[in-house]
């Protein structure tokens, strides 16, 4: 499953940056998480809640950022496990200063999934992700 977007947020790039890299930050964006641990620099280990259709449980996975050019990019590696199954993607994180006092983030990647959650169709997928990293935003 291919991922990909952008974000624009209030505030220069370095800001923006030192929130991405919060712990607290990302626990509190991402819908559903129950716990992001940093366990060593760049390595976060965490649990979450997730329902997508008539499948739902709990996964603990870790999150590995590598390939860091502070501020400008990353990339982000993430395996996670659980009773409805397995999810497995890398994706790549751009920060972009506006000029404006504004930063543009872009995103793109690639997520493969299986398990029971594999089987609410891909289409049921797209829609849960979009609609989950549509709401880390706000």
């Amino acid at each position: 499953m291919k991922l990909e977007g952008e974000h624009i947020f209030k505030g220069p790039r370095e800001a923006v940056w030192e929130m991405f890299y919060d712990p607290e930050v990302l626990a509190s964006a991402l819908p559903g998480t129950q716990k992001l641990e940093m366990v060593a620099e760049n390595e976060y280990e965490g649990a979450m809640n997730v329902r997508i259709g008539p499948v739902s449980g709990s996964f603990t996975g870790k999150l590995v950022i590598s390939d860091v050019v502070e501020p400008e990019s990353c990339t982000l590696t993430v395996d996670g496990r659980g009773t409805p199954g397995f999810a497995k993607g890398v994706g790549r994180v751009q920060f972009i200063d506006q000029g404006d006092g504004t930063t543009l983030m872009k995103y793109e990647g690639d997520m493969n999934i299986g398990g029971a959650l594999a089987s609410v169709g891909q289409r049921m997928i797209d829609s849960v992700a979009k609609t989950m990293i549509r709401q880390a935003f706000e």
